[in-house]
């Protein structure tokens, strides 16, 4: 695959600086692999999205259009971009 691209939203886009971090992977990663890289590429993420290095699942992460729940992190990307959204509030 090579290259990732990870949307920011809301929040996070305000942290990060940006709006999307572009990583780069030998072969076809995990959704895992993905957000521990882009921890490392946009520390700021940390407290947020990552709270002691654990994902925290009031985010909501996308695979292309595909919601992914924490327990399918594991598997491979299906396409090269991945959304990481914040906690939807309401009223």
């Amino acid at each position: 695959m090579g290259t990732v691209c990870v949307r920011l939203f809301a929040d996070l886009r305000e942290r990060a600086g940006r709006d999307r971090a572009i990583l780069e992977f030998s072969d076809r990663p995990s959704i895992k692999e993905v957000l521990e890289k882009v921890l490392v590429e946009i520390p700021s993420l940390e407290g947020a999205v990552f709270k002691n290095g654990k994902f925290d699942e009031s985010y909501k992460v996308m695979s292309g259009k595909e919601l992914v729940p924490p327990a399918d992190f594991g598997k491979k990307l299906s396409d090269g971009t991945v959304a990481i959204l914040p906690p939807v509030s309401g009223g």
